[in-house]
């Protein structure tokens, strides 16, 4: 009896914590009214920023492009090439770990990184829950 109701509870356990997890990660973020209305000449600027932002973005700071395999590994390569290696250890962990316990990715690096597209390093580390360097 006593086996019957630890099977019961962790089968109501596991699939209610997947669901905590992931449910935050599912919010899709408000849209605010005021978007709509906001005349061009206030828009460009801020697309300027972003872009200069983008280009003073360097090692885990720097978001991975996930259009494709090959445009993945660039990424990852430049990454590389502007962090510390303890920075590019603890991405290439979060990257291995993510492979493996990823469902979404069902082991195919295509598919993670057609998931992770956009994001940055310190994002992906988070993902997994390390302590970014």
């Amino acid at each position: 009896m006593m086996q019957y109701k630890m099977a019961i509870t962790i089968l109501i356990a596991v699939p209610v914590f997947f669901l905590v997890t992931f449910a935050a990660r599912a919010e899709p973020e408000p849209v605010s009214e005021t978007t709509s209305t906001t005349p061009a000449e206030e828009i460009a600027p801020a697309v300027a920023n972003e872009t200069a932002e983008a280009a003073e973005a360097t090692g885990l700071d720097m978001a991975v492009d996930g259009s494709s395999l090959e445009a993945f590994e660039k990424s990852l390569a430049k990454i590389k090439e502007t962090c510390t290696e303890v920075e590019y250890k603890s991405l290439e962990g979060a990257l291995e770990y993510l492979m493996i316990y990823d469902l979404g990715a069902k082991r195919n690096r295509e598919k993670l990184a057609a998931r992770l597209d956009g994001s940055t390093g310190y994002e992906i580390t988070k993902m997994v829950k390390w302590r970014t360097p």
